[in-house]
């Protein structure tokens, strides 16, 4: 396991992009084009390089990444990336909706402080790897490293049952869920008829 660089961010982000358009279920809903999503996936991963927040896990023979954690600062937006990263993001805009409706119903964001909570953005593993205690190493790992960087609580938004299993594992309760179908921002029917739901998983970190 290593913190994300420029020497891995590339391969971090096929690898994201692979896992997330074949395997997440609000991402496979909006079914981006590979080729396309591909270039933007490049540019928010490289964003990420400076923030020390994620890491990649590291076939120990080959050196290939076979597994990552994204990871931001839940104060920061990263919207403020670029105009880059906010076409990126309206290509989900019904996903980010949802991840900000989630956050808003179980989360008072505007009384936390920067340096307190740490966000999981994505968490991913090759699927030839999985069932390795890839994904639990990945969370552990952000844990303690924030916890070194003085923060108090990790939180995820999970968005299948196997990721949920993965945090819950790692002693993260459920704070709330919102199940996709109920979900319709300003009458939009996008997950309509979709099973389902998005939970957010909290972890204290201080004890």
């Amino acid at each position: 396991m290593q913190p994300l660089s420029h020497d891995t961010y590339r391969e971090a982000a096929r690898l994201y992009s692979h896992v997330f358009i074949s395997d997440e279920p609000t991402t496979h809903r909006h079914a981006p084009n590979p080729t396309q999503f591909l270039p933007y996936a490049e540019y928010y991963v490289r964003s990420l390089i400076s923030k020390n927040l994620s890491f990649v896990s590291l076939d120990t023979r080959t050196g290939e990444v076979i597994g990552f954690i994204f990871c931001l600062d839940l104060t920061d937006d990263i919207r403020n990336e670029g105009e880059e990263m906010v076409r990126f993001l309206s290509s989900f805009q019904d996903t980010v909706l949802l991840i900000d409706e989630l956050e808003r119903r179980f989360l008072t964001v505007s009384e936390i402080r920067k340096g307190s909570v740490l966000h999981v953005f994505q968490i991913g593993t090759d699927r030839r790897y999985r069932r390795c205690g890839i994904a639990r190493a990945c969370i552990e790992k952000i844990m303690a490293h924030g916890a070194g960087l003085g923060y108090s609580y990790v939180i995820a938004d999970c968005t299948s049952d196997a990721s949920t299993q993965a945090f819950g594992s790692c002693g993260f309760h459920m704070a709330g869920t919102i199940p996709y179908d109920s979900f319709k921002p300003n009458g939009s029917s996008f997950f309509s008829g979709m099973d389902g739901e998005i939970s957010l998983m909290i972890r204290d970190i201080t004890k």
